[in-house]
């Protein structure tokens, strides 16, 4: 209901709509071709890093679907969590091996590494993107070493983390990154300008958010583009409750009122 009566034609801070928009932006676009670069030049391991919120797994989510368009065999999966056995299945399950749910970790490696050598035949790219590696248990990190010390494959490994965080990775498996790429929290300016496209994206002509509520709502988001959507998209359905005419400060402090204490 909140879309009609703001003129919209879908939700502008939804998932696929942000998606759109990720690499117009100059940070995100940015680690975009540098993560494109990695893959062209068949570079083993890169990692991003940024803070929490900052758009990392937008932009690795992002880099896998531009791979998987280009004809890579990509696989990305999120590592919290998950054991090495877990994480092997997934990725014999996305490179295309439709393994058996109850197979062992040995016949999972053997399926995944078998198809890494039949993609270096092919000429085909590898590409595995892992999110929150920071996260990931000690036996995942040691299996990702363990691909990245693979002889004769062609397979580019990205890992996301955080910056504060990245020291979990392991000194080893940090050493080994051929590339690290930064995404920095937003600037008032960038979060007036994602607000900007998002709404005229999905239609609207004119300013939804006054100058001050723009202002406070990158304020209360710390420039962390995640928060930004949420903060914005909440703000638009009070508003809209509200009869606004625009989305004014006081909507942006309780919606994140209303949020935190949510958390």
């Amino acid at each position: 209901m909140y879309q009609a009566y703001w003129g919209l034609s879908q939700s502008p801070f939804a998932p696929a709509a942000t998606r759109k928009l990720v690499d117009q932006h100059p940070l995100c676009g940015e680690a975009l071709a540098r993560l494109d670069f990695l893959v062209e030049h068949r570079s083993r391991f890169g990692l991003l890093v940024g803070p929490a919120g900052s758009g990392k797994s937008l932009v690795l989510g992002e880099f896998a679907r531009r791979q998987q368009s280009a004809g890579a065999a990509a696989a990305i999966v999120g590592a919290t969590g998950l054991t090495a056995s877990e994480l092997l299945l997934e990725i014999a399950t996305q490179w295309g091996c439709d393994p058996e749910l109850s197979a062992d970790a040995g016949t999972l490696w053997r399926l995944a590494t078998d198809r890494l050598a039949e993609l270096r035949l092919e000429q085909v790219a590898a590409v595995l993107a892992l999110d929150d590696l920071d996260s990931a248990r000690d036996d995942v990190l040691t299996l990702v070493e363990r691909l990245l010390h693979l002889p004769d494959v062609e397979l580019t490994v990205v890992a996301a983390a955080r910056d504060e965080d990245v020291s979990e990775l392991g000194k080893r498996l940090v050493d080994l990154a051929e590339l690290r790429i930064e995404l920095a929290l937003w600037t008032a300016d960038d979060t007036r300008d994602y607000l900007q496209a998002s709404l005229a994206a999905a239609g609207r002509v004119e300013p939804a958010f006054a100058e001050r509520a723009v202002e406070r709502l990158f304020q209360l988001s710390g420039g962390a583009p995640r928060r930004v959507g949420q903060l914005a998209q909440l703000a638009l359905v009070a508003g809209a409750g509200q009869s606004l005419t625009q989305i004014d400060e006081q909507t942006v402090l309780a919606v994140h009122e209303e949020l935190s204490a949510a958390r």
